[in-house]
């Protein structure tokens, strides 16, 4: 009678300690789901995020082709300008000078 309630008494203390282990595991699994979940949804958004950044960047690099391409136009049309300024600065300083040429011609006919 001894053995067999030893022997009940023992089963039933492994039966409660396997339980609490099957529970203990149970909960730990559904944390690690849990926490799982929660990487999956932060990982996404951060997807999201560099898709979006990365559109924002493509669209800054074609702003800044577009931009440099205008300033090589801009540059060129002011080489331009400067040329030109130089050539009436030329004429205009020859045009001075037959003026003045003029008028002395003027000064010594009177």
């Amino acid at each position: 009678m001894f053995v067999e309630w030893s022997l009940l008494t023992v089963l039933s203390i492994i039966s409660v300690f396997l339980y609490l282990q099957v529970l203990f595991l149970k909960n730990v699994v559904e944390k690690d789901l849990s926490e799982t979940k929660v990487m999956k949804t932060t990982l996404r958004e951060a997807e999201t995020l560099i898709r979006k950044y990365q559109v924002q960047l493509q669209r800054s690099l074609g702003n800044v082709d577009l931009m440099t391409s205008e300033m090589v136009t801009i540059k060129g049309d002011l080489n331009g300008v400067k040329r030109s300024h130089r050539t009436l600065k030329l004429e205009k300083k020859r045009l001075e000078g037959e003026v003045e040429n003029l008028q002395n011609k003027i000064d010594a006919l009177t």
